[in-house]
């Protein structure tokens, strides 16, 4: 993990400069080479796709990647104006939009069949269904996360809520250790981490996300970052060039995966899993997404997650090009 912390990318990855000419989003023309754009991702996913995808050369502008375990240190540095566009899946940024409002859903992307995210327990365990965990402990990884929501959800088909199990909030590395020694007996994670689960210690998948969750990730920006002129034209290219770098995966998923592989230094298997279902597309935030977006809120406020209602519609500025679909 510290290897991947740390990775750096030769062609994407370029020192911290000065970050913009600090003018307001109304101002004209800005020289985007004065311009440096922090970026927050989760385990060196976004990082490795944009280096295999290439989608960054000629960018006028600099980039600087910031690596986290999970969506809510992302969403804590957005907050903190220590990054200024980060990805994070849609209920941990509902629960971020419920105590900020320093924060705006810029583009979207989302795939079919969520595989990666999952409810899982150890090879060998006895637990077969979603009932059989009550009285058992489970990690939802950190709180708010997507993790969080497909437990509650899985627990709500089941007939069961999470008064029926004992809820333990783990970051990732440290719930994969307490599954590994028997003080969890299950695990609603993502990938990479259910990919490493599966592949390195056989890990079975109890429940997926079909039908409970619907397979969105998000750009979000600092509101900070979208009011400063440079910053905003730099963020609306670099979510146009992020766009063409998820279709390049679609199209190139060895690739994708092998590039993976050597930056972060993980078994080829799991890169393997990760890219065969990964297969996200830039999607518009029109009205019926926006609409799915205030769904997974509502539902995450009746579970008594949000800490107040929040209208997706106002925290929305989307800067993905009129082509996304």
């Amino acid at each position: 993990m510290k290897r991947l912390l740390t990775a750096v990318l030769a062609t994407a990855t370029l020192a911290l400069a000065a970050c913009g000419s600090g003018a307001s989003a109304g101002d004209g023309p800005v020289d985007l080479s004065t311009v440096t754009i922090k970026v927050g991702d989760q385990a060196g996913i976004q990082q490795a796709l944009l280096e295999a995808s290439g989608a960054l050369q000629g960018a006028p502008y600099k980039v600087e990647w910031a690596q986290f375990p999970a969506a809510a240190p992302v969403l804590e540095a957005l907050r903190g104006k220590a990054v200024d566009i980060g990805v994070a899946g849609d209920a941990p940024t509902l629960t971020a939009l419920s105590s900020t409002n320093d924060i705006k859903i810029v583009a979207a992307t989302k795939v079919p069949q969520q595989y990666g995210l999952s409810l899982i327990v150890p090879k060998d365990s006895p637990i077969h269904s979603v009932a059989d965990l009550k009285g058992k402990t489970v990690s939802p990884t950190t709180q708010g996360s997507v993790g969080h929501y497909l437990l509650l959800q899985a627990l709500k088909e089941a007939g069961l809520t999470d008064e029926d199990v004992t809820v333990s909030f783990l970051q990732p590395v440290d719930a994969a250790a307490a599954m590994s020694s028997g003080a969890i007996e299950a695990w609603a994670t993502w990938d990479p981490y259910t990919a490493v689960a599966q592949q390195e210690q056989g890990a079975r998948v109890l429940r997926g996300p079909d039908g409970l969750a619907p397979g969105l990730t998000f750009l979000d920006a600092n509101t900070d970052a979208l009011g400063d002129a440079g910053k905003k034209q730099a963020l609306q290219d670099f979510v146009a060039r992020y766009g063409k770098a998820v279709q390049w995966a679609q199209d190139h998923p060895s690739e994708n995966a092998a590039i993976y592989t050597k930056l972060t230094q993980r078994p080829a298997a799991v890169a393997d899993l990760m890219s065969r279902r990964a297969n996200r597309s830039l999607v518009p935030l029109d009205q019926p997404l926006v609409g799915e977006i205030q769904q997974v809120a509502d539902n995450y406020q009746a579970y008594g997650v949000l800490r107040k209602k929040v209208e997706v519609s106002e925290a929305v500025q989307d800067l993905a090009p009129a082509n996304a679909q």
